[in-house]
């Protein structure tokens, strides 16, 4: 099964979905909620280690959260995403950003290789993705298109949601009771019931958001695998946890797990 090929006829779909989902997504998205600030911002930050005047492809870019923040560490930032609201409210929130003068926003389809090319070969010092490759349907031309925009000592990094704990469907998470030696404690657990099998499945980033979305699971030798044959190496891997239960949090939101993480982060080079 070419799956990457089955993938790619719900992209139109899925960016429909972004689409319709883009002004509740960026009300409660913001400039980060405790998942991006706690534990996706700093380990992308620290894997792509950014210098002042550095050229960032930033694919993905929903309201611009995070090349805001790289801009105002001194980069300069292309942010592109295929929705074409959410870029309509990426530059609404950066018109009045200090770091705004430094950043370009343009509605274009990471899944397009030819479009991705169109931003200009060797022109990057690095590309990030953040939490959006599980939402992309075709990767493989993605990855095809970042090796040609770096620079030969270039880097990647992405975040995505954990392809062993948190990306397949079905999963079902636990909470249990224990009273032995006369402590009462509450474990937290995941149920995982299917992983190797690639597929397409429907989901919620956030409750209430208007329209359900494609999530698209990889397993790691799939995820992984697509950038290897384009030609990368990984250079670091990172699987943040919150540090603490973080106060007020639903009994079973990711923010109570502190052994399991709910984020896989990686830094890619070409080779």
């Amino acid at each position: 099964m070419n799956y990457e090929s089955d993938f790619a006829a719900l992209g139109g779909e899925t960016t429909n979905i972004w689409n319709a989902n883009a002004d509740f997504w960026d009300a409660r998205m913001g400039e980060g909620n405790a998942f991006h600030k706690i534990l996706i911002e700093p380990t992308q930050l620290a894997l792509l280690n950014l210098q002042p005047g550095e050229r960032v492809l930033d694919i993905g870019c929903g309201n611009g959260q995070f090349a805001r923040k790289m801009a105002s560490l001194g980069a300069n930032v292309i942010a592109i995403d295929a929705s074409e609201r959410m870029i309509a409210n990426a530059r609404r929130r950066t018109a009045t950003d200090n770091g705004g003068a430094r950043i370009s926003y343009g509605v274009v389809d990471g899944g397009d290789e030819a479009a991705m090319l169109a931003l200009g070969e060797g022109g990057f010092d690095a590309a990030v993705c953040t939490m959006a490759l599980m939402d992309i349907a075709a990767i493989a031309p993605l990855a095809a298109a970042v090796k040609r925009l770096l620079t030969p000592r270039g880097r990647m990094a992405f975040s995505v949601m954990h392809p062993c704990f948190n990306s397949t469907e079905g999963i079902i998470k636990i909470m249990e009771q224990d009273d032995s030696g006369g402590i009462r404690s509450k474990r937290l657990s995941v149920k995982i019931t299917q992983y190797i099998r690639t597929h397409a499945h429907k989901g919620l980033a956030m409750p209430g958001q208007p329209l359900p979305q494609n999530y698209f699971h990889r397993p790691l030798s799939a995820l992984l695998g697509v950038f290897f044959a384009a030609g990368f190496a990984l250079d670091a891997l990172e699987e943040p946890v919150f540090p603490e239960s973080q106060p007020h949090a639903e009994p079973l939101s990711w923010l109570m797990y502190t052994d399991i993480p709910p984020v896989l982060s990686a830094r890619l080079i070409p080779r």
